[in-house]
């Protein structure tokens, strides 16, 4: 299981809920090299459609350039995940193996009940606040 194609694939944007879906599944199964190899017939019983629906939604996410598919004979096809591509979700947002970059460098307010870790000199403390 890829925690990396998890998140790349819960940001990317699919036309319907079942090729959605069956995009999670697949990044699910990945390996370190984004790929996998279930049958239609598993995949449809995880996501409880027809195999020729995870068919349909494969084809889908070809066209949208988020799978690649190997055929093979005699056996499972083999997918690749196009998570190292600089596939983009089409939102508003620009994400890359699973990170938003619009919420990179923002720095978190603090209160007077955080510690600020920004400020790196020592707070005097006063008389008063020493003798409790």
């Amino acid at each position: 299981m890829s925690i990396e194609a998890l998140n790349w694939a819960k940001f990317q944007k699919c036309p319907t809920p079942s090729t959605k879906l069956v995009l999670i599944v697949l990044a699910n199964y990945a390996d370190q090299a984004n790929s996998c190899f279930p049958s239609e017939a598993h995949i449809a019983k995880i996501c409880e459609i027809s195999p020729r629906q995870v068919r349909r939604c494969i084809v889908e996410l070809e066209k949208l350039a988020l799978v690649r598919t190997q055929n093979r004979s005699g056996t499972s096809n083999r997918y690749f995940l196009s998570v190292d591509t600089d596939v983009r979700g089409r939102g508003d947002t620009d994400v890359r193996g699973g990170v938003d970059t619009d919420v990179r460098g923002v720095v978190t307010p603090t209160s007077s009940y955080t510690k600020d870790i920004h400020n790196k000199e020592p707070r005097r403390k006063s008389l008063n606040e020493i003798a409790g």
